[in-house]
């Protein structure tokens, strides 16, 4: 295979590795691959890197990058707010990909904040044509709360008693101080920014499959405390038409950051076969 890092942009800020098939062209569609977090964009236990040589041996060309301020990347002259210039860069790196290796549409694949980046560049651009999503948005159900509750008290019934005594003294507290609850979603919630609304979230995607996107979404066992059994996906999106037309994979064997080489495995074998499906259709 072939591996090159390059700066690009207006202001040559951007950074990104290039890594292509061996001697053949690559496939129609471009992988981008996205920051978790402010890890660099090799990604956590170098598992972006690893992906994207996994994937050209596939054919497929991947173009892993650093946005702006992060990595290898430095800032604009005139930087956007955080989404709006993560949704920028995206745009100007599939500029670039295209003009390097005349792929025709682009999958984003991303962890966690990668993860709502690509969403949104996925909503604002229509070269977009599929994505792939591990721990980003995730909406509990009543199941899952039963779940989590059941998992502490079989694990340490003690300290898990100990802990609903404290949040239970805590909240009468906040109500004799009449101060308001957060709604549950954003008690849950602690990977990062807060989520949007559950029915905001549903008409993007539902916006994204009507308009021929395919989607992933793929949760670890790191979010058990969101998302803990295989149905969830289902059960928190019922009434919505895209449910069963999205894939949606719970590996509660992984952990968020895919620090087992198992994990990895089982991650970039699930990516690929996914790839390899559209490719075909």
């Amino acid at each position: 295979m072939n591996e090159v890092s390059f700066s690009f942009g207006s202001r040559r800020h951007l950074s990104a590795t290039l890594t292509l098939p061996p001697g053949e062209r690559p496939a129609r569609m471009g992988i981008v691959l996205l920051n978790v977090g402010i890890i660099h964009r090799m990604g956590p236990h170098r598992f972006n890197a690893k992906l994207a040589r996994a994937l050209a041996r596939e054919g497929w060309a991947t173009l892993r990058m650093d946005l702006s301020g992060q990595g290898d990347s430095g800032t604009p002259d005139e930087a956007l707010p955080y989404e709006q210039q993560a949704v920028t860069d995206l745009q100007v790196a599939m500029d670039h990909f295209q003009r390097l290796c005349k792929v025709e549409k682009f999958a984003i694949a991303g962890i966690c904040s990668g993860a709502y980046n690509g969403l949104a560049a996925a909503l604002a651009d229509h070269r977009v044509a599929a994505l792939w999503m591990l721990d980003g948005y995730a909406y509990p159900t009543a199941r899952t709360r039963w779940n989590r509750y059941i998992g502490q008290l079989r694990e340490a019934p003690l300290r898990a008693l100990r802990s609903w005594t404290r949040k239970l003294v805590r909240r009468a507290a906040r109500a004799l101080r009449n101060v308001a609850d957060q709604s549950m979603t954003q008690e849950l919630w602690d990977f990062g920014r807060d989520p949007p609304p559950r029915e905001v979230f549903a008409l993007d995607v539902q916006a994204l499959v009507d308009r021929g996107v395919a989607v992933c979404v793929v949760y670890s066992g790191s979010m058990r405390w969101h998302f803990n059994y295989p149905a969830q996906w289902r059960d928190a999106f019922s009434e919505f038409d895209f449910v069963e037309r999205v894939r949606c994979e719970y590996l509660p064997q992984a952990d968020h950051t895919a620090t087992t080489l198992a994990a990895q495995q089982h991650l970039i074998r699930s990516l690929a076969d996914w790839l390899r499906g559209l490719d075909a259709d």
